[in-house]
């Protein structure tokens, strides 16, 4: 597991769906908008300790009605080809996880920093707002 310095988006975006699997919140699959502004949120957060670096350079594109990350709806979908994560059919509304995918990407956030693992459950609680609301 790479520390917050280190981290990626593939690594935070598979942390932050086993933890909030864990909470039983319902992860959008179809409709991206609600990652995409959590995510911005995140990234404007640029104070909190434990911020992943990865947001510094994560590009938001603002040419429709809210900021949309390319590589973070190209990392969504892959993780759902790959069999990563399943996304019911016939709607594709939501994702979920493995229970054993669950396990291996929610316990290394166990062996990170106090900071990061504080910054992981801010991360939890805006995610879970947007896709509560989104």
């Amino acid at each position: 597991m790479a520390n917050q310095d280190e981290m990626t988006l593939g690594d935070f975006i598979k942390h932050l769906s086993a933890l909030l699997q864990q909470k039983r919140v319902k992860m959008p699959f179809k409709n991206e908008k609600p990652w995409h502004l959590a995510l911005y949120e995140m990234k404007s957060k640029r104070d909190l300790p434990g911020r992943p670096m990865f947001l510094d350079t994560l590009v938001f594109d603002w040419d429709g009605r809210y900021p949309k990350s390319r590589s973070l709806s190209e990392f969504l979908h892959a993780l759902h080809w790959n069999s990563s994560v399943s996304a019911g059919n016939p709607s594709y509304e939501s994702i979920s996880l493995d229970s054993e995918i669950e396990g291996l990407w929610s316990k290394p956030v166990e062996n990170l920093p106090p900071e990061a693992r504080q910054f992981f459950d801010t991360a939890v609680t805006i995610a879970q707002n947007e896709f509560e609301h989104g």
